[in-house]
């Protein structure tokens, strides 16, 4: 009898549930500050960044991209203006290769493409075939 006491008032002593000091309520503001915190830091660390040309390099005016074409997932050939030459490049599982140089006045002017129809104008020439 006096160990079945023991035990129930060991029970009674110690709480079946944990409970949170200011509830779930409390927990979930501290979480959502942190979060905020973290996200300020981090705009903070890469602004910081930017300012001295750390991440994305400077933009030159000796070299840009002029096209690039995808010949699948891996493959790619770009058209790179370096200077007064244009170059061919292919990229792919290896080093980049040089596949054509070119002075830059030889280069043929690209083809303007024929202007596409907005889905209002396909929209509005259907109704008029309709109404005919």
């Amino acid at each position: 009898m006096a160990l079945l006491a023991a035990l129930q008032s060991l029970q009674t002593a110690a709480p079946n549930e944990a409970e949170l000091p200011g509830g779930y309520g409390w927990a979930l503001l501290q979480a959502a500050i942190s979060l905020l915190g973290v996200c300020v830091l981090a705009w903070l660390v890469l602004r910081w960044a930017a300012k001295r040309g750390y991440g994305v390099g400077k933009r030159g005016g000796r070299m840009e991209v002029l096209e690039r074409l995808p010949l699948d997932p891996r493959r790619s050939l770009h058209l790179v203006r370096v200077g007064d030459k244009a170059l061919v490049i292919g990229t792919g599982d290896g080093a980049p290769t040089v596949l054509s140089e070119m002075p830059l006045d030889e280069l043929p002017e690209p083809e303007t493409p024929e202007k596409k129809k907005s889905f209002a104008d396909v929209l509005g020439a259907a109704r008029l075939s309709k109404d005919d």
